[in-house]
């Protein structure tokens, strides 16, 4: 047993304190920084990092969106797209307010406001700004800066479905669905945490208020209205999975998500090319949407989240630019089928796209990196582990 009495030698009991205070540490560490419950060996997702699984998902969600547009028939879902960006936006979103609350013990909204502009504004403007230069082009100059004025006050949704036009800008009624949840869940989610009991009632009121909104019936000239709302309920399902991983150990049975996760790929991208006229395919409870919540853990427990075939260099190139190849490939391809009337329809698409692709290119790297740059460098989150890099968040 040791020297005298049985006690152990000064050295040893010294050796094993240092131990002990050492797990005690990291402990600590893992609670201050939100990684307590969910740091496991093999879970990268737990930690700040980049995952670029996520990004590879996002770019074949564009492109299912992008193909759809194209017009070659049943050949994409985009309806189906748009539901991975939705739970990608509520996933990511989420996870970067959980992660800046556990290290801070606070969120700054200002900041986060600031980022959210500084992203996705730029991409916005230039493409409102082409969509009129085309508006003049073409006569419709009035009937485009009424929905220019509306994508960017984040409004579009009410202007479409309240029966306005929007040539060249329909898309953009997603956007408005996003920025009006980048609005509310953030305010809600600092109510939740605080440590009054009057805010945190008063957040969980929010929350209610806003899921009865949009459960109860409204008046039949707003109910398109409402029903956009709905088809935005996907972001919900990547919010809470992201506060679920902040709970729960998912590394603990990362293998089997990891196969579980193979098997959802597969079956999205069978998705992705069924005709949209079946229900069950996407909105609230839209298996697409389902299939991604499963696809993006899987993502997040893999080694260096990478996600399988996710990870692939193109899917990750197209996913980083994926919000202006969003923005810009509708105005494009919509110019090309119904302006130009030269050669056949396929090959106008896909003129279009190429001509999309390249404008895409060129915004990343002149118009949104150089605000990207500037989001980091001068609003940077007071937790600086973000789980994507700035092109993440759509």
């Amino acid at each position: 047993m040791g020297a005298r009495g049985g006690h152990l030698p000064a050295r040893v009991f010294r050796s094993n304190r240092l131990r002990m205070l050492h797990k005690r540490s990291l402990r600590v560490e893992r609670h201050r920084f939100g990684l307590e419950g969910v740091m496991h060996e093999d879970v990268r997702a737990a930690r700040p990092g980049h995952l670029p699984g996520l990004d590879g998902l996002r770019g074949v969600a564009a492109m299912a969106v992008v193909i759809f547009h194209m017009s070659l028939g049943p050949a994409a879902n985009g309806f189906a797209g748009v539901d991975v960006f939705f739970v990608l936006s509520g996933f990511l979103i989420t996870s970067l307010l959980v992660r800046e609350h556990a290290a801070t013990g606070s969120v700054a909204l200002g900041r986060f406001y600031l980022r959210r502009l500084l992203r996705l504004y730029p991409a916005l403007v230039l493409t409102c700004a082409g969509v009129l230069l085309l508006g003049t082009l073409t006569g419709e100059s009035g009937e485009v800066a009424g929905a220019s004025l509306a994508a960017l006050a984040y409004v579009a949704n009410w202007w479409i479905y309240l029966g306005h036009a929007a040539p060249l800008l329909e898309h953009t009624w997603t956007l408005s669905i996003e920025e009006h949840f980048y609005l509310l869940w953030p305010i809600t989610l600092v109510l939740v945490w605080s440590r009054r009991g009057l805010f945190r009632v008063l957040g969980i009121g929010i929350a209610i208020a806003a899921v009865v909104a949009v459960m109860v019936s409204w008046p039949s000239s707003i109910a398109a209205v409402r029903a956009s709302y709905v088809r935005g309920v996907p972001i919900i399902w990547g919010s809470l999975m992201a506060v679920a991983m902040r709970r729960w150990d998912f590394g603990r049975v990362g293998r089997p998500l990891r196969w579980l996760q193979i098997v959802a790929s597969l079956l999205l991208l069978g998705l992705l090319v069924v005709p949209w006229e079946f229900g069950w395919v996407t909105g609230a409870f839209g298996v697409a949407g389902l299939l991604t919540v499963v696809i993006v853990l899987g993502i997040a427990v893999s080694p260096g989240g990478a996600g399988e075939v996710w990870a692939n260099r193109v899917l990750v190139w197209l996913g980083r630019r994926s919000y202006g190849l969003y923005l810009y490939h509708f105005p494009i391809l919509s110019m090309f089928a119904h302006q130009l009337r030269v050669g056949p329809d396929w090959l106008r698409s896909c003129a279009g796209l190429a001509v999309t692709l390249a404008v895409v290119a060129f915004s990343y790297r002149f118009v949104e990196l150089p605000f990207l740059r500037l989001k980091d460098r001068r609003f940077a989150s007071a937790f600086r582990g973000d789980a994507q890099r700035p092109s993440a968040s759509r």
